[in-house]
């Protein structure tokens, strides 16, 4: 029987080998590496082109976010699996958009992350319960008001920009000049204008609505 080829990002060491452990101990299994920084692991997994990568989301340096489309585009093969401790709906939407087939929390029960290994081997995507819920709750939510597309301000186009880039708010008053009560001011008429309810939500819709590349 040829064995499911694994790979795993993760910055935390101890839950790292933890989950190596787990995964090696199935009898279809291999762990063929892994690596506790994105960009190591995305060098190995295109040397190595496993079946399934399995990716803490946010790391030191390049997050999961950014290493999904590395992978898609130097492994296109790889099935990638997102391994959290966030469950927000719009990580879960941003993932599988970038590519991801799976998203399974940290706080989840051993045999679903097997189960979502073997699924996105399978060819299958694989989303853990306790996140598929909230998830469709957002995306009603997000469809009623697909037909309004938001009126922002060049100012509020630019903090949203900053968003998606990860900054936070005294970077954001650095990069553009204003002070962090600015800064506040713009992110509260962000959320209220686009009916969201943080801020990776926000940038999520503004990519929906094509507001920002």
């Amino acid at each position: 029987m040829k064995k499911i080829s694994t790979y795993l990002i993760d910055d935390h060491h101890v839950l790292r080998q933890a989950v190596v452990e787990m995964l090696e101990a199935e009898e279809d299994i291999v762990v063929v590496g892994q690596s506790g920084d994105a960009r190591t692991g995305i060098g190995e997994i295109e040397r190595l082109r496993p079946n399934v990568a399995v990716l803490d989301l946010k790391m030191p340096g390049m997050g999961g976010l950014a290493a999904i489309g590395e992978i898609v585009k130097s492994a296109p093969r790889t099935g990638i699996i997102i391994f959290t401790m966030y469950d927000n709906p719009a990580y879960v939407w941003e993932t599988t958009n970038a590519g991801a087939s799976g998203y399974v929390l940290k706080s989840a029960s051993k045999e679903d992350l097997l189960r979502a290994v073997r699924a996105v081997h399978a060819g299958a995507g694989y989303l853990q319960a306790e996140v598929t819920k909230p998830l469709l709750r957002r995306l009603a939510q997000d469809a009623r008001s697909a037909g309004q597309k938001a009126t922002l301000t060049s100012r509020e186009l630019q903090v949203l920009e900053c968003l998606a880039e990860g900054q936070s708010n005294k970077v954001i008053a650095y990069t553009l000049s204003i002070t962090e009560d600015t800064v506040k001011a713009h992110l509260k008429s962000l959320y209220d204008k686009l009916d969201a309810s943080d801020r990776a939500h926000a940038v999520a819709i503004a990519l929906r609505q094509q507001l920002i590349e």
